[in-house]
Order: C-alpha cells, then sequence, then structure tokens
C-alpha cells in the first residue's frame, strides 16, 4: 500500500522537478527503471535460448493476435518500421514467421506465426511469466486493474502528444 508521503511525493510540479526534486519522484524515471530492470532480466534467461528481446517481442505480438501488418506490428511494438523489417525477415530466415501479401491490399504485408515459432514461444514463455509474477508479487486483484487503468491514461495521454 502507497503511503500518504509518498503520493505527495510524486505529486512535484514539473517545476519542482527541474530544479532539484529528487528524481526518484519522476515518473518517466520510475518507468524507465521498471522497464529496464524487466528487460535486463529477461534478457539474461532468453540468451541461452537464442532469442533477442525484439524477436520475444515480435513473437508476443503475434501470439497475441496473429496476422497483423507491418505497419500494426510496428505501433504495436512502438519500432520504426525499417528496424521491424530486419527483425521480421530474421524470425522468417529461421522459420519462426512467414510474411504474406494482403489478399485484399497488395501494398500491406501481413506477418503469421509458424508451427516451430509457435512452439519456440511456448517454450520461452515460462522465462516471461516468472519475471511477471515476481514483478505483481504482494499487488491485489484491484491494485493491478488500477495500475492498468492508470497506465492506459498515460499511454492515451503521450498518444495525443505531437512528436
Amino acid at each position: 500500500m502507497t503511503s500518504n508521503k509518498t503520493l505527495q511525493n510524486n505529486q512535484h510540479t514539473s517545476h519542482e522537478l527541474a530544479i532539484g526534486a529528487p528524481l526518484e519522484d519522476y515518473l518517466p524515471y520510475q518507468l524507465f527503471r521498471i522497464v529496464n530492470r524487466l528487460t535486463l532480466n529477461l534478457k539474461s534467461d532468453l540468451r541461452p535460448a537464442g532469442i533477442t528481446l525484439s524477436r520475444w517481442r515480435t513473437l508476443s505480438v503475434l501470439t497475441a493476435s496473429d496476422g497483423r501488418s507491418m505497419g500494426e506490428l510496428a505501433a504495436c511494438m512502438v519500432i520504426e518500421q525499417p528496424a521491424l523489417s530486419r527483425i521480421v525477415d530474421q524470425l522468417a530466415r529461421d522459420g519462426l514467421v512467414t510474411k504474406h501479401i494482403a489478399s485484399d491490399d497488395n501494398r500491406v504485408v501481413r506477418v503469421y506465426l509458424t508451427a516451430t515459432g509457435k512452439r519456440t514461444f511456448k517454450t520461452i514463455r515460462p522465462l516471461e511469466l516468472r519475471h511477471y509474477e515476481r514483478a505483481i508479487e504482494g499487488f491485489s486483484h484491484a491494485d493491478l486493474e488500477r495500475l492498468n487503468m492508470l497506465l492506459s491514461r498515460l499511454w492515451d495521454n503521450l498518444g495525443r502528444t505531437q512528436v
């Protein structure tokens, strides 16, 4: 449970942060640290399986929704399309995905998991879930629902921002 002091500390204005409020109270810094910790932990587990984080992310997205277009994949993964193209080409070369031109629009390439890709993801999924379980330890179902709602709101706010 978060204390009132912690809540108050996390409500610094951008001006207060600019003049020296503790970095730990800066939400982007907290998010960056969490993502990097998860990434480093997962990366070390995936290395023996020969899977990079980029390949794991691509397999994860396709497992959730197979047959996405390259544009949809790039948007979902928050990655630039040229970088994604290299990852998908490597996955296709290794027999984990296939690429097909969409039947309704020959400008669109859709990416599908192969049986090998599905098996590979199923093999590495427990590694990911172990880190997820560790991260949410001590959270109630209500805590997780609230956290997901707040993170979705942050995502929506950032989506409105002009880049």
